[in-house]
């Protein structure tokens, strides 16, 4: 490291300190507020624990060299009413003072602890991304429902009350020093904060408000000491440590209530929810705006060290924070000495002068306070209603509105709501039919002759398939089951006889599209149409089997490849030249095409080779001597995988003609060529056709066209699958 970058870490370094510092104590008066506000001395030490722990942790381990990390205002928001909730619990059950301080600073320790575990095995099982899933909304209800507690703690701070209706006229008893620096600091700092740009604007204001103070102090002709009784300044505290000996004596004469924080449990679980999302939040923007590779699943498993150790250690919840991580890069950070030296200069001047903090303004605290709930509410309740549709931002302030009147849990659990709603109206209005056809747009890989292909494009309105994709749950598979309805009810000249629906593009079922299928099965059985599903999901087909729904005389098929062929042979039936056998049949699949004697002329080059059921006609390398048309059964050109194993690419029946691509363009041969089933086919080598057009043009001129007819045929077909899938 040079001597400039040395000197940037130190810079940025000590900045960190200060920042992180009034961070920790401010919203470490958050928690130790209104009734628990006579525990401060003992209670603000464990936000300074955490400032200390979480910083040195993430800066060693987190993927970004620039992170500072610490208590945040999203989880602290949340923390703030399990300690009170504990505490209240405590002294319902007649606990005493020491009882009840101790039993919440055990519930803070233990709500870290259980959020560094949590957050761990998400880091570790690798399913950070999994997070993004919670609707954006849904994430903007919590954080202004977070900006509000933490309006109503500085109010808690302020005046020892909780915000109702009846406390409010409590403001106006205060005395101008314990509001008006707050004020400043809280509405300035919203306001220069607003763009990015502005983010050093928080130590300048933070260091205004405290010269504001001071001299504010100095107007009103009082001392420090009457600061302090008036509740202005911070009480004495120390930093201490649970796995020290030296337990206080406050701590040592009292109980712990474990029924109390098993009962707020489902409150710690809000804290590790909000955590998770803040962690990922935060850490996405702190690398899009430095540049930094995320690995958001070592950022989890960062945090989760890191509030492991701090809970062990009596702190609170901290993680990596977006402001102060901003404010070391600007202030000059170049790698992670930056946050390692924040760290450690909080700890040593704790150490060195612990009546530091007790030097620190209130207002000045609460005054952060008002920024951080502020910035959310701007954020959330104004800035979000450009970016989000009506009913989407609707639920914003519907969910801060719980979280206000009816508390964290109920704001939890319209939360959860929320975003079940949310997601059933925005994952229902994504189509799960990914492509409807019929006949005449989607055919098998199997070749046809010219008649059979006109005869499918006839008849191709008697198939209505779809090709559906995604999850599949109630809304969709009754958008489905409406689709087939209106396609069965329309006044067609040909009726539908079979409805395909193919799964290869599906994720998984739920039980509530049994139910629909099995309506849909009804339907198709009073129209007189074959229900037909294709390459169903191993989970998809348990779920069927279990319920019965594939017992209902419904046919299935491994690909839809497969399903397409069975019902192209049932719609072409007897009738087709597939059923035909002989010379004789040849001649009259040929007829239409040649005269008389130029189909004598053609016959009389072409030789018989009959074939065995996975005999090879020509593989792939051999030179394109050679065209072969199949006068019955089926060949079907493979292509030969590393693994051994042959993918059908094509399936040439009676009256088609496979080879001429090589023999035209004179290459070797692209692909594997194999009888399916007993086969006769007949070879037109290239010295008998270069014969056939020297001895007889005319027949040679009528082949040709055969020829040009059959691929003309083929990029019918073709393009009527292309303009199907636009």
């Amino acid at each position: 490291m040079t001597g400039v970058g040395l000197l940037g870490d130190l810079t940025a370094g000590a900045v960190s300190m200060l920042v992180m510092l009034c961070y920790a104590m401010s919203l470490g008066t958050l928690i130790f507020s209104a009734d628990l506000a006579r525990y401060a001395e003992l209670g603000v030490p464990t936000a300074l624990v955490s400032c200390i722990v979480t910083a040195l942790v993430i800066a060693l381990t987190s993927s970004m060299r620039l992170n500072i990390a610490g208590p945040d205002s999203n989880a602290t928001a949340f923390l703030a009413g399990v300690a009170a909730g504990v505490a209240s619990s405590v002294r319902a059950d007649g606990g005493s003072p020491q009882t009840i301080l101790l039993t919440v600073l055990i519930a803070i320790a233990l709500c870290s602890v259980v959020t560094g575990i949590v957050l761990y095995a998400i880091g570790s099982s690798k399913r950070s991304r999994s997070l993004q899933f919670l609707p954006y909304p849904v994430v903007g209800g919590f954080l202004a429902g977070t900006g509000y507690l933490l309006l109503a703690g500085a109010f808690r701070v302020l005046t020892g009350e909780s915000p109702q209706w009846h406390t409010l006229p409590v403001l106006t008893h205060l005395h101008w020093l314990a509001w008006m620096p707050a004020l400043f600091i809280g509405v300035l700092t919203t306001i220069l904060t607003r763009g990015r740009q502005h983010i050093a604007a928080l130590p300048f204001v933070l260091a205004c408000g405290i010269v504001l103070f001071y001299l504010s102090l100095h107007l009103a002709g009082l001392s420090i000491d009457d600061a302090r009784n008036m509740g202005l300044l911070l009480p004495h505290v120390k930093l201490h440590f649970f796995p020290d000996m030296h337990v206080p004596a406050p701590l040592a004469n009292g109980a712990i209530d474990w029924a109390a924080i098993a009962a707020h449990l489902p409150e710690t679980l809000v804290v590790t929810s909000a955590s998770a999302i803040t962690i990922l939040m935060n850490s996405t923007a702190i690398g899009a705006a430095t540049g930094d590779d995320i690995d958001l699943n070592r950022e989890m498993r960062a945090a989760g060290l890191a509030n492991i150790a701090s809970g062990l250690l009596g702190g609170m919840v901290g993680y990596q924070s977006y402001n102060r991580s901003m404010l070391n890069a600007r202030a000059g950070a170049t790698s992670r000495m930056a946050g390692v030296f924040a760290a450690l200069a909080c700890l040593v001047a704790l150490i060195a002068s612990p009546d530091l903090v007790a030097l620190f303004p209130v207002p000045v605290l609460v005054g952060l306070q008002l920024f951080m709930g502020l910035r959310l509410l701007m954020q959330w309740l104004v800035g979000a209603y450009a970016r989000l549709n009506w009913y989407e931002y609707a639920l914003v302030p519907g969910i801060l509105a719980v979280v206000a009147f009816y508390g964290v849990v109920a704001g939890v659990i319209a939360g959860v709501i929320a975003a079940c709603v949310m997601f059933t109206l925005l994952y229902g209005r994504v189509s799960c039919v990914r492509m409807a056809f019929d006949a005449t747009t989607r055919t098998s890989t199997v070749e046809r002759s010219i008649e059979d292909a006109a005869r499918l494009r006839e008849l191709g309105t008697q198939l209505c398939g779809m090709c559906l994709q995604g999850f599949l749950f109630f809304g969709t598979a009754n958008s489905i089951l409406q689709r087939v309805r209106e396609r069965l009810a329309a006044n067609d000249a040909a009726p539908v006889r079979y409805v395909v629906l193919d799964f290869a593009s599906t994720n998984g079922m739920d039980a509530s599209v049994s139910i629909a299928f099995v309506k849909l099965r009804q339907l198709c059985a009073s129209s007189g149409a074959d229900l037909v599903l294709t390459a169903l999901p191993a989970r998809s087909r348990s779920l069927l089997v279990k319920t019965g729904t594939l017992n209902l005389r419904i046919h299935e098929f491994a690909t839809l490849d497969a399903g397409l062929e069975w019902i192209e042979d049932t719609l072409l039936g007897s009738g087709s030249a597939m059923q035909a056998s002989g010379e004789q049949n040849l001649r009259s699949t040929l007829a239409p095409h040649f005269t008389p004697s130029a189909l004598d002329r053609l016959c009389a080059c072409l030789e018989v080779r009959d074939l065995d059921a996975g005999q090879l006609l020509f593989s792939r390398g051999e030179p394109g001597d050679a065209l072969y048309i199949v006068e019955s059964g089926r060949v079907a050109v493979s292509l030969p995988l590393p693994d051994g194993r042959l993918v059908r690419l094509r399936s040439f029946g009676p009256g088609t003609v496979v080879g001429e691509m090589a023999v035209y363009t004179q290459t070797t041969r692209s692909a594997d060529v194999i009888a399916e089933a007993p086969t006769r086919v007949h070879r037109l080598s290239v010295p008998a056709l270069l014969a056939l057009e020297r001895e007889d043009p005319v027949a040679a001129q009528q082949f040709h066209r055969f020829l040009i007819k059959t691929i003309a045929s083929r990029l019918t077909v073709a393009n009527e699958a292309l303009r199907a899938a636009y």
